[in-house]
């Protein structure tokens, strides 16, 4: 991955912020929330539809990557399809990545605003290729999206006692977002700083993306030590 030319506040998996932070950048219809564990009793209780799962997990150096690698092969390997993926260059960037990617692959369910961010990221990043829509991001930075995210990131350090300022050690996380989506009859997981860049790891139908995600997500678990793990959901609205 190319060195991130700057670095942003990191985000927390807060369901209450991933929603409003998607509505600030132009979409409406899609909301998120907690996946409190991956047993079947567990996912049955998440709305439906589910149209993209977004996952928090530790980054554990070159041997957790070699393991995840090996389970990709295994359910399908490399492609890209007709997904919508964007590479990451940012630092701590990972939570609006993981954002990009489900509205961006959701875009025939979610109503985007005309001339908001999100539209016009689209738009303007359709024919582009994954680098290529990391250096447009690059280039938003300064035009609000950076803003944007930085406050998100503060809304998730607010709490009883007022905003706490973020430390060194939280800038320097090991934490990082991924979202995975269905496209073509193919469970998909979109991680932005991935060598591997958009990767099938298995298959799914719309209904059973959650499903999907869970086994892929237990897959991961598995070659880790970490239990730093959460999950949320991306719905529909139901309003």
């Amino acid at each position: 991955m190319a060195e991130a030319k700057r670095k942003w506040l990191p985000l927390e998996s807060d369901p209450a912020v991933f929603t409003e932070f998607a509505t600030k950048l132009g979409c409406s219809g899609l909301e998120f929330c907690d996946v409190f564990g991956l047993d079947v009793d567990l996912l049955a209780m998440v709305p439906r539809p589910v149209v993209a799962v977004i996952l928090l997990f530790p980054i554990e150096g070159e041997t957790g990557e070699l393991a995840n690698q090996e389970a990709h092969k295994e359910a399908g390997g490399q492609g890209s399809g007709s997904v919508f993926y964007v590479k990451q260059k940012i630092g701590n960037a990972c939570g609006t990545i993981a954002l990009l990617h489900a509205m961006a692959n959701n875009r025939d369910l979610a109503t985007f605003q005309d001339g908001s961010f999100i539209s016009t990221f689209v738009r303007d990043c359709e024919a582009l290729s994954p680098d290529q829509r990391a250096d447009y991001l690059d280039k938003k930075a300064e035009e609000g999206l950076e803003s944007a995210h930085n406050a998100a990131a503060a809304a998730d350090q607010e709490g009883g006692e007022g905003a706490k300022p973020i430390t060194e050690e939280e800038m320097n996380t090991d934490l990082h977002f991924v979202c995975y989506v269905e496209s073509e009859g193919g469970l998909w997981e979109l991680d932005g700083r991935s060598r591997l860049g958009a990767t099938r790891v298995g298959d799914c139908t719309k209904e059973t993306l959650l499903e999907g995600a869970a086994d892929a997500i237990k897959k991961r678990m598995a070659s880790s030590a970490s239990i730093r793990f959460n999950l949320m959901a991306c719905t529909l609205s139901q309003d």
